[in-house]
């Protein structure tokens, strides 16, 4: 909303500035006709906003996705082939037959895309396929996969705990190729609901794999240069520690904070207080590898 919002008004005015013919005529303006929206919108799209439309990523091409009828056949294909794909790596691990009863979805989908990603379970498991509540909300399958509706899976003791008698707030980390994203999720024995949530543009794995690629130059670079000066704070350091503060900004917001236990010596200890951690997304394992330690001194410092 920012973006779309804050450039359009930008752009608008540069041109107004710039002299642009449409916006060069005396009176008050408003964008409704097509010799004025055009420039905008034009502009608008470099800066990667796409206006009235669905998109699916599939390498590097947006695919025009649900709910825009144009094209949808395709985007359902994308659907149909991960569900594939994600069937045939499960069947390699556990060595026989298997069928897709569930699938999760992002939380982002609308009622149309959530339709598409319906109609490719049909048609990938047409038998197995009877509910709309087998296509399932990601931190939903976060709640049941970890059992995060039990007092073990939130890491508290069986015989002395009541799941239901205080809420319970578990942090879910979305890690993902071109952002990351945030939810404090209220759950219980029958119950998983968002309370609040926040997603970060740049700060997904790609921009952590290019900060390492410059700090890669960068090293190089001053080898050959034969430059002997103490070395400054790296592109790597620098993106690891947004992350880490935008963590600690999002939390502190929330008033999530972990909870000390007393065999720590009032020490935090990573994964041992009565919420839970949940990291989750399409980042490379290594990926995942940074992300923990990452969030877990982030945590550490609250």
């Amino acid at each position: 909303m920012a973006k779309s919002v804050g450039l359009t008004c930008g752009i608008a005015t540069q041109l107004l500035l710039d002299g642009h013919e449409s916006l060069n005529v005396p009176g008050v303006l408003a964008p409704y006709t097509k010799e004025m929206c055009d420039p905008i919108r034009e502009r608008v799209e470099e800066e990667g906003i796409r206006m009235g439309e669905w998109y699916i990523r599939e390498g590097g091409v947006l695919i025009p996705a649900p709910p825009e009828p144009h094209d949808s056949d395709h985007a359902q294909a994308i659907f149909v082939d991960a569900l594939q794909t994600i069937k045939k790596a499960a069947v390699e691990v556990v060595h026989h037959p298997l069928e897709v009863a569930a699938i999760s979805r992002p939380e982002h989908f609308n009622e149309s895309s959530t339709a598409a990603v319906i109609d490719a379970l049909i048609k990938v498991e047409p038998s197995s396929y009877r509910q709309p509540w087998q296509v399932i909300r990601s931190t939903v399958a976060s709640w049941l996969a970890y059992g995060l509706f039990t007092c073990e899976g939130l890491g508290m003791d069986s015989e002395t705990c009541d799941i239901d008698e205080d809420p319970h707030r578990v942090l879910i980390v979305e890690y993902q190729e071109t952002y990351l994203q945030l939810f404090i999720v209220d759950v219980g024995a029958d119950t998983c609901g968002i309370e609040s949530r926040a997603q970060f543009h740049g700060l997904g794995e790609n921009a952590m794999l290019d900060a390492a690629n410059a700090d890669r130059i960068g090293r190089l670079q001053k080898v050959l240069s034969e430059d002997t000066s103490d070395s400054v704070l790296t592109a790597g350091t620098k993106h690891y520690a947004r992350i880490q503060d935008t963590l600690r900004d999002f939390l502190l917001e929330h008033e999530f904070i972990p909870t000390y236990t007393s065999h720590c010596a009032g020490r935090w200890c990573p994964w041992d207080f009565s919420e839970a951690v949940v990291l989750t997304g399409d980042a490379s394992e290594s990926g995942f590898q940074t992300l923990r330690s990452c969030v877990s001194e982030a945590l550490g410092q609250l």
